[in-house]
């Protein structure tokens, strides 16, 4: 074990809110990282969780009291402040983000320690799995770890998806006066853009070690029209932020830039059919999308295509809504 002063590899940042059920196998995941290292930590921010997630968390820390800290805030204030306040106070060289409910693959991250050491780059990209269903075990990556791609991270962002946040291993250094932003989604991509804009030294590795489980009751995909509010201006504001990131950006850059806004555009439609936003916000949003040129989604799939009619005429939607919440409730069965 390493003492509290002594210098660390890597930091791993966990929010964690309401997330007890997952812990049994996040927890021995996160205990089977290491290959025998000690120069680590795991900084958990219980996030006023409502269940016993504290308590798991604090049994944890008894277990690793040289390796493991526990922030735990009294008011819920989502997974943007949540990842911040561990920034704060993070030690490790490299630091590297973890969700509670998803998987990594044995050893991941003491094999890409081995590889940061090895080398001299700023970030570190590794492999991403969608699971759809929940895991039970701990995979193993038996081949080796190698770099399969270097360059810079504009490079980078001309030629790969940019990723989520945990799918990174980040030197502490390129992050200073970088903070996630306060979105109650989409704030991934907005704190990887302002990161990668900078121009660091960047290597991929194509060995995929982070499971990124999709689970039909996480916030992104419930069906709750309060949420939805919230998601619907966040989205909309992650829009012009990335816009704001644009400027002066290389034109290959912008139109990479501008394939995650497109996204964000569909995402945000979809959304605003599901909530409860007015009529008048919609035609304000829907405007501004029109002028960045994200919109109208002329072409593809039938309910695409319905969806452009609605939208380029904003008075269909409260008609239209009780459409497409039933076809999505059946999508999701």
């Amino acid at each position: 074990m390493t003492d509290k002063k002594s210098p660390i590899t890597l930091s791993v940042i966990v929010p964690c809110y309401n997330v007890e059920q997952y812990l049994d196998l996040s927890l021995r995941c996160l205990e089977r990282q290491w290959e025998g290292r000690t120069d680590y930590e795991i900084i958990f921010i219980n996030d006023a969780s409502k269940d016993g997630t504290i308590d798991r968390l604090k049994e944890f820390q008894l277990r690793y009291p040289d390796n493991v800290v526990v922030i735990d805030k009294q008011v819920n204030a989502g997974v943007s402040s949540a990842r911040n306040s561990a920034l704060d106070i993070a030690r490790g060289m490299w630091i590297s983000f973890f969700d509670p409910d998803d998987v990594l693959a044995d050893n991941s991250y003491a094999k890409l320690m081995a590889l940061a050491e090895q080398n001299d780059f700023d970030l570190i990209r590794f492999g991403v799995v969608v699971q759809n269903s929940v895991m039970e075990q701990i995979p193993v990556i038996s081949e080796p770890m190698q770099i399969n791609w270097q360059g810079s991270t504009l490079e980078y962002m001309q030629r790969f998806k940019f990723g989520i946040s945990c799918c990174y291993l980040y030197k502490r250094t390129v992050l200073e006066g970088h903070r996630y932003p306060p979105l109650t989604i989409c704030e991934d991509t907005i704190f990887n853009v302002s990161v990668l804009l900078d121009n660091h030294p960047i290597a991929q590795t194509d060995s995929k070690v982070y499971y990124y489980i999709v689970r039909p009751t996480s916030a992104t995909n419930t069906i709750n029209p309060a949420r939805l509010n919230r998601h619907c201006d966040d989205i909309y504001k992650a829009i012009g932020d990335l816009q704001d990131l644009k400027v002066s950006q290389d034109v290959s850059v912008q139109e990479k830039i501008t394939e995650h806004q497109r996204l964000f555009s569909y995402n945000l439609l979809t959304r605003l059919l599901l909530s409860n936003q007015s009529v008048s916000k919609i035609k304000g949003k829907v405007k501004r999308l029109t002028e960045l040129r994200l919109f109208p989604l002329s072409a593809g799939s039938l309910m695409l295509r319905l969806m452009n009619l609605v939208f380029s005429h904003p008075w269909l939607v409260p008609s239209f809504r009780p459409i497409y919440r039933s076809y999505r409730k059946r999508r999701s069965q």
